[in-house]
């Protein structure tokens, strides 16, 4: 089963199209993830 999935996640990643939705997603995530961790430690009282 796990072979399969992998076949198929490398099939799709085979389009340039799909890489580079896949660079995009994973750009945005990323910055989703340090704007939050920006804003958690501005907001976190300093001792």
């Amino acid at each position: 089963m796990k072979r399969m999935i992998g076949a198929a996640i490398a099939n799709w990643f085979r389009k340039p199209e799909n890489r580079e939705k896949a660079k995009r997603t994973a750009k945005q995530m990323a910055d989703k993830y340090q704007n939050r961790r920006k804003k958690s430690s501005n907001d976190s009282p300093s001792r």
